[in-house]
């Protein structure tokens, strides 16, 4: 008898690819999603869902009529599938001709890129229910393609070419295109009911593009026979946003324009700050504030440049930063395996919008909608900033509140009232399958895949949101700073010390008016008991028409006596507290004046701290590379073989060079310590420049390079030493993080830190990018940092100024630009403090 002949080959069992429609789509948000999305590739201009856990799907072809109730139905008028479509396309798992065609570059009739690739989307349909009956068919035919299977059948002892499959041909208009699936024998029908169903019709609402007049592409849903409205924003709801940022990312720059209302100055409940904006921003439409706002002299540590003033329609102030993209830090590269070149990972062009919103009562909520509940719902619904790839949302950027811009990060309890919030904001980025393919989506679709386009992406997207925030809190910084003018001026207060002044004379004159009050008391009950008794002697009988005009003026005088009485005890309380007030002025003088002297200190010790902070990075280096070296020598003591001189001779040698290395760097820091901070001396700039030069060579190592030069002869300053160490180091250790940054990106860069000295100045530069513009003229302010969040605090050329305005000298950023057209020369004018 003859083998049988058998070809070797590989199968799979059926089960395989029921675990993968479970493993891939982690939930019925995502599963649906990716069959709407099918309809959206389809070129469909709408898809309707409707979803029933109590009837049967009512249609006499259905395949399955066994089915009990209940059934998910999801329709389009997209281009429909063929036989051949189905046969060599849809019936083939993880083949999709979407993938070549995205490939090539081709789009759609309506012109879309599609949105699936992976060929897995019909896999999501496990989630919903355990059958499936595909409904499909073209314009211009007459028949309709009808397929049904079972996902049940797909069991670990069957496989998959062996799944009972049924397909079989329908009759239909030939005007008639479109696809239905049609899911059976539903999974969890609970989740379609109460609460689950809220949360599930809330997501799908988040994962819908929500701003309705922009929408090119429709979603309808129905449950158990009911229109459901899917939550959207429409063009009422977005124009009483308070703030509004728009953005987009070109082929060569980062565009930001803004608009902040009236209403964003207007946050606060308090009655006192609701008083102020009616009593001093509404009369002049913010007027006399912008000018303030953006004075850098009146207003030298929160002013904000590059505003343009509005007062129109409800808005205060617009404004716009460009930025080149390539000029971002940090930014990451993106290598090219065939010809080793790197290059910035650009992530496509993209655009985007958020909306910043007060839940407060005003009159254009009460012309717009039914109350201010209904409002806040609509809002609150959709809060969020969200990722839309042609209209559908990528999970889990912003939905249900996903903070993934970090919002939160920048919040305080009201330190940070006008930035954005996560819990006050909606909006978008809009992506492209087209424009943005190289963000790709993981395959469980939670997210994009880290590589140097999505890192990009986030650093664009970062820089947005902290140029919005900065100019939103230089706004809130000086808003409070304009109501303090503001009541100082109608006290007529000068000065702390002036208000400790009219204190006190307010103390001396209650209690000089307190004996007066005390007197005037006496009197008035005095008055009052013979108006009493003269009323009395008047007596009640009638008489003549004199006599009872007369009754009537003692009533009148005697009411009027008794209210002038209970006045005068209230004037008396109020006096008693009055009288207290040198007692505070007693107490909270010395106060403040301790705190004044303890913010003095404060930039002197903040200056040190990041002095510090920097030295003990190198001091840890040197630490590191001596136990390095013990190790080594502790291998060769263990070793069988005798430890020869040398060896011994080279550790030694290690050592002393790592202590000198120590003491150096000790020695840098000395000179800033508390024993010695509040001493001044004669400094040699000379001999300073040569100090610091030997310093910073040996930190840097010949990664950056240092150049000091002195124009005219030599002069001396009296300062203390450790704070214009202080003051130098903040400069340069800025410099050297942005030198390193550059150098990440371009390797055969040459980082050159350079400090020049030209009586009465000292300029001290790098070769670097510069400053950026949108902060050039607010570098000196607290917390204005270009670099990533958890990076700068913004801390360093704030204490720098804050340390030598303590000296009565001035620095400022040189108007000078660089090759690349930046701001980029710190120059100290040091007149006040030069020997003669």
């Amino acid at each position: 008898m003859a083998k049988e002949t058998r070809k070797p080959h590989f199968d799979v069992s059926a089960a395989l690819i029921r675990q993968l429609g479970e493993e891939l789509v982690s939930d019925e948000v995502t599963a649906m999603m990716e069959l709407i999305k099918n309809s959206y590739d389809a070129d469909a201009d709408w898809a309707r869902v409707e979803i029933n856990t109590k009837d049967d799907y009512s249609n006499p072809n259905i395949f399955y009529k066994d089915s009990p109730p209940g059934f998910i139905s999801i329709t389009d008028n997209g281009f429909g599938m063929s036989d051949d479509d189905i046969w060599n396309s849809w019936m083939k798992i993880s083949l999709s001709s979407k993938k070549k065609f995205k490939a090539d570059g081709l789009v759609t009739p309506k012109g879309r890129t599609p949105l699936g690739e992976k060929g897995v989307g019909r896999l999501s349909t496990n989630k919903l229910g355990s059958r499936l009956e595909l409904f499909t068919g073209k314009a211009k035919s007459d028949k309709k393609n009808h397929v049904a299977f079972d996902w049940e059948t797909f069991d670990d002892d069957t496989s998959l070419t062996s799944v009972p499959v049924h397909i079989d041909q329908l009759k239909k208009d030939p005007s008639e295109k479109g696809t239905t699936l049609v899911v059976t024998n539903l999974k969890e029908a609970q989740k379609w009911e109460g609460v689950s169903w809220d949360k599930f019709r809330g997501q799908i609402s988040q994962m819908i593009f929500p701003f309705k007049e922009d929408r090119i592409f429709n979603v309808y849903l129905k449950i158990n026979g009911e229109n459901i409205d899917l939550d959207e924003l429409s063009e009422k709801v977005r124009k009483n946003s308070v703030t509004t940022l728009k953005f987009e990312l070109t082929d060569n720059n980062v565009i930001i324009n803004g608009t902040v209302k009236f209403q964003k100055l207007n946050g606060s409940n308090s009655a006192d700050a609701t008083e102020f904006y009616e009593t001093k921003i509404l009369p002049d439409f913010g007027e006399d504030f912008f000018t303030f706002l953006t004075d850098p002299v009146d207003n030298k540590q929160n002013h904000v440049d590059d505003l343009k003033y509005s007062g129109k329609k409800g808005v205060f102030y617009t404004f716009k930063r460009e930025i080149e993209f390539n000029t971002l830090d940090r930014l990451s590269l993106n290598i090219d395996d065939t010809n080793s070149v790197a290059e910035i990972a650009h992530p496509g062009n993209f655009k985007g919008e958020i909306d910043d919103f007060f839940f407060k009562d005003t009159d254009s909520i009460t012309q717009a909608f039914s109350s201010i509940a209904e409002f806040k719902r609509i809002v609150q619904n959709q809060v969020g900033v969200r990722i839309f790839r042609d209209g559908f949302g990528i999970k889990p950027y912003g939905i249900d509140g996903q903070d993934w811009l970090n919002l939160s990060g920048g919040q305080t309890s009201g330190g940070s009232f006008y930035g954005l919030r996560p819990g006050n904001v909606v909006g978008f980025v809009s992506i492209t399958a087209k424009e943005n393919r190289n963000l790709k989506e993981k395959t469980d679709r939670e997210g994009f895949t880290d590589t140097p386009y999505s890192r990009n992406f986030m650093r664009v997207m970062n820089y947005v949101i902290d140029q919005a925030n900065n100019i939103l809190e230089g706004t809130r910084r000086s808003y409070n700073e304009y109501r303090k003018q503001k009541a100082q001026q109608s006290a007529g207060i000068k000065s702390m010390s002036d208000s400790f002044d009219k204190l006190n004379k307010a103390s001396s004159k209650a209690k000089k008016i307190t004996k007066k009050t005390q007197e005037v008391k006496y009197h008035l009950a005095n008055a009052a008991i013979k108006v009493r008794e003269a009323s009395k002697k008047q007596g009640s009988s009638k008489g003549t028409a004199e006599d009872e005009e007369r009754r009537q003026l003692f009533a009148e005088i005697s009411s009027l006596l008794e209210e002038a009485q209970e006045l005068l005890e209230q004037v008396e309380d109020i006096l008693t507290e009055t009288n207290k007030l040198d007692e505070y002025v007693k107490y909270l003088q010395p106060q403040i004046e301790s705190l004044e002297e303890q913010l003095s200190d404060f930039a002197e010790l903040a200056g040190l701290g990041l002095t510090a902070e920097a030295l003990s990075h190198e001091l840890s280096n040197i630490v590191d590379r001596i136990v390095e070296e013990t190790e080594r020598l502790n291998k060769k003591i263990r070793g069988k073989t005798a430890i020869d001189i040398s060896s011994i001779n080279v550790y030694v040698e290690y050592i002393r060079s790592a202590t000198k290395s120590f003491r150096k760097q000790l020695s840098h820091l000395a000179p800033s310590l508390k024993y010695v901070r509040e001493s001044k001396e004669k400094i040699s700039v000379k001999g300073f420049l040569a100090e610091l030069k030997e310093y910073y060579e040996e930190r840097f190592d010949g990664e950056i390079g240092f150049v000091t030069s002195i124009k005219g002869s030599d002069f001396t300053l009296k300062i203390n030493k450790g704070k214009l160490t202080q003051i130098f180091d903040n400069i340069i250790i800025n410099s050297e993080y942005w030198l390193k940054e550059k150098l990440k990106q371009h390797p055969r860069f040459k980082p050159v830190v350079t400090v020049e000295a030209k009586e009465p100045f000292i300029k001290i530069y790098d070769n670097g990018n510069g400053i950026e513009p949108a902060i050039q003229d607010r570098i000196f302010q607290p917390f204005v940092s270009g670099k990533p969040k958890k990076i700068g605090r913004g801390l360093g050329l704030f204490i720098v100024q804050q340390l030598i305005e303590t000296t009565n000298c001035e620095i400022i950023l040189s108007s000078e630009k660089n090759q690349y057209g930046k701001r980029y020369i710190f120059q100290i004018d040091l007149s006040s403090i030069i020997e003669l």
